[in-house]
């Protein structure tokens, strides 16, 4: 192993590098501004920062981690490709059509997202695969190409999907059309939905293998230009990147299904939430973590009871309605189960057609920024309203090498919230504060009511330059009395990617009588699945551990249920696992049907290494146990339902140490975030240097 390995998460507004110096075994840290057209700048910029400070060498590195949002910014900005969609003739509308269901019963002005592929882009295709997997009718070569020509001479497009009817079950004809097109068109970026989502269920795997061409050449393009600084520099180890299913693969296997890295940023965060609830384990009464990590652009939360992360085969992104499933691109792929709010420090405050504060979805970002960044940014942002409140100030920002002017805040809040309300600059600011907290707390709230989790009985681990500023007044609205500060929070989700073991999930629908199946039948279908993958393939050659989820359903019904089965061929025996079924069809519906066939519907094939690709439990950040003064003097801050003024202690939070108590009224300052301790909250700091904070909850109060 190399002296050095380097994590990277790109987010809206910033982007975080953390740096394992094996030698010294500290972790340093740099945070830099996000370059939205040209994201790998912002990665070379940090580098050429850490070399400059901590004795880096690129060329003394054999691992880069890597985890991003720009895959779903590119969704929810819609700053993808147009692609042409070559579909089963007569199927035109499928994307507008969808599932026919209204997932608000009451709500007469019901929105769904505009589909990604304009329906003067799409293509009938005279082919049928029948239910069965029987090829009825295979397109014409002629036909097909003809028909393409002709839309490329209207439209310049580098990017095709390919959906076909019932391609899981026979993916022969797409396949055909998919080497025509590469024969035909060499340069071409193409999609086939029986290679990106090969499961049942027409109109997602449609959505999400529209969702992989929309974005495949904005993906390979980037990992083209950062391949190439990166070996510029001397880079010749292993780079990897974040999927949602929380598990890194290689460059070269996600270049193909950007789809797969749709959630990559929010589950390095969760994953980060799990090591920080590891490694404080014991410091709280609740084994339950609510991970919340809030950046500049976006909130995600994601609940981990007994530390256990949740992981879903599908997931929705790019909600329109009030955080209601349904209402988003239904995508076939395998993720962390989270949920994502459009609230961080860089959304924009305005106000809606009803005259009531809205903030977010929409984002400055990095570029132009808040207003009081000065580069251009006029409208009012969250971090705005947060230097208005006095929780923030001008030297809040000195060491990310961002100069403020706290009077552009003053004057973007003014213009766009206080004037149309007829509110003092303050009392607006305080509305854009309380606005993102109620979203968020709302947003966990529904969350949690769709797993059915009581959260008053989580910890709230809070990660991102931002959730430090609100998370104390977001879990006193949701009555959770227990609040987890790590140390170096707002760089925390790339840490967390040194938490997770290189991997690749597989997925695809088989639907057959569980009574049809033993052992040897259950393996030998690992193992062609496993066959079919390259990536996976290789990985097993190389020890890589093997484990089976299947879902589960009786025969007639619409949906299933996910029984893991892990790694041991010994759990495949029909008998175990019928029984395994009708525990969880109990614990979730209360009974079960006593012989009614049981039959098995789609198979989750995780490959995983053993171990994490870092070692991060006993490592420290090079920034403890210095930092100068411990306190900073008193700060004037308008915070709270009246807007009073009130006095808050400023303290330097590297200056603490293990077992100090911390009261209310207090803001403890870091270089990368701010934690804000209103009076009805205390705190101490543990042996980790984390910071366990106790609130008087309303329910308590």
């Amino acid at each position: 192993m190399s002296r050095f390995a380097l994590a990277i998460d790109i987010g809206g507004t910033f982007t975080d590098l953390v740096l394992r110096d094996a030698q010294a075994g500290v972790l340093s840290t740099e945070k830099v501004l996000t370059t939205p057209e040209q994201p790998e700048e912002a990665i070379l910029d940090g580098i050429d920062s850490l070399a400059e400070r901590a004795d880096f060498d690129l060329r003394d590195t054999d691992l880069f981690l890597h985890a991003t949002t720009i895959i779903t910014n590119a969704v929810i900005e819609r700053a993808g490709y147009d692609f042409a969609l070559l579909h089963t003739k007569g199927f035109r509308d499928v994307p507008e059509i969808g599932r026919e269901h209204r997932y608000n019963l009451t709500n007469l002005r019901l929105r769904f997202p505009r589909p990604l592929s304009p329906r003067t882009l799409r293509i009938g295709v005279d082919e049928r695969v029948s239910a069965f997997g029987s090829v009825t009718r295979a397109p014409e070569r002629d036909r097909v190409l003809r028909a393409v020509d002709e839309l490329l001479e209207r439209h310049d497009l580098r990017s095709f999907a390919v959906c076909f009817l019932h391609s899981y079950r026979n993916p022969a004809n797409e396949v055909m059309v998919g080497e025509w097109l590469a024969t035909a068109y060499p340069d071409a970026y193409i999609s086939l939905s029986s290679t990106v989502a090969p499961a049942q269920r027409e109109y997602e795997r449609w959505t999400t293998c529209h969702i992989n061409a929309y974005t495949l050449p904005l993906l390979a393009d980037y990992l083209d230009r950062l391949t190439a600084g990166l070996r510029a520099r001397g880079f010749a180890g292993s780079a990897l990147m974040m999927t949602s299913a929380g598990s890194p693969m290689a460059f070269h296997a996600c270049s193909r299904f950007p789809v797969r890295l749709i959630e990559s940023g929010p589950a390095a965060g969760v994953l980060a939430a799990r090591e920080l609830g590891a490694r404080n384990a014991g410091s709280s009464e609740h084994p339950n973590l609510l991970a919340f990590d809030m950046g500049g652009t976006t909130a995600k939360g994601a609940f981990l009871t007994d530390g256990v992360v949740r992981t879903e085969r599908a997931l929705e992104v790019a909600r329109v309605g009030a955080f209601e499933a349904g209402s988003g691109f239904p995508l076939l792929t395998p993720s962390l189960d989270l949920i994502e709010i459009g609230a961080g420090g860089g959304s924009i405050a305005e106000v809606d057609s009803r005259g009531a504060i809205m903030v977010g979805p929409k984002s400055a970002g990095a570029v132009p920024g808040p207003a009081c960044y000065a580069r251009g940014g006029e409208q009012a942002t969250l971090t705005d309203a947060n230097i208005v409140l006095g929780l923030l100030d001008e030297e809040s920002f000195r060491s990310s090498g961002i100069t403020v002017r706290a009077e552009l805040a003053h004057q973007a809040v003014g213009e766009h919230i206080a004037h149309p309300l007829g509110l003092s600059i303050e009392r607006a600011a305080q509305g854009v504060h309380d606005t993102a907290n109620e979203d968020v707390a709302r947003a966990f709230r529904v969350h949690a009511a769709e797993l059915g989790l009581d959260y008053r009985r989580y910890t709230l681990v809070c990660t991102g330059g931002s959730a430090g500023l609100h998370a104390a007044e977001i879990a006193r609205i949701l009555n959770i009395g227990s609040l987890l500060f790590p140390f170096a929070a707002g760089v925390s989700s790339a840490f967390g990617l040194f938490a997770a073991p290189e991997g690749t999930v597989l997925q695809e629908t088989y639907i057959t009588p569980l009574a049809a199946l033993d052992r040897d039948a259950i393996s030998a279908r690992i193992a062609r699945r496993v066959k079919g993958d390259t990536y996976a393939t290789e990985m097993v050659s190389q020890g890589a551990v093997v484990n089976l989820t299947l879902d589960l359903r009786y025969a007639g019904q619409g949906y299933e249920i996910s029984i893991p089965l892990g790694r041991h061929a010994k759990r495949y025996e029909p008998h175990d696992i019928q029984e395994a079924f009708e525990r969880e069809y109990t614990r979730v519906f209360g009974m079960t049907f006593p012989g009614y066939e049981v039959e098995v519907f789609n198979w989750t094939v995780k490959v995983s290494y053993p171990e994490p690709v870092g070692g991060v439990g006993e490592w420290k950040y090079a920034a403890q146990g210095g930092g100068g003064a411990r306190d900073r003097g008193k700060r004037c801050a308008r915070i709270g339902s009246r807007g009073e003024a009130i006095s808050l202690a400023v303290v330097n939070r590297y200056a603490l140490t293990p077992g100090e108590q911390i009261s209310g009224n207090t803001l403890l300052e870091e270089t990368d975030s701010t934690i804000y301790l209103p009076a009805f909250a205390h705190a101490r700091v543990l042996p980790s240097l984390d910071i366990l904070a106790e609130i008087e909850t309303k329910e308590g109060a």
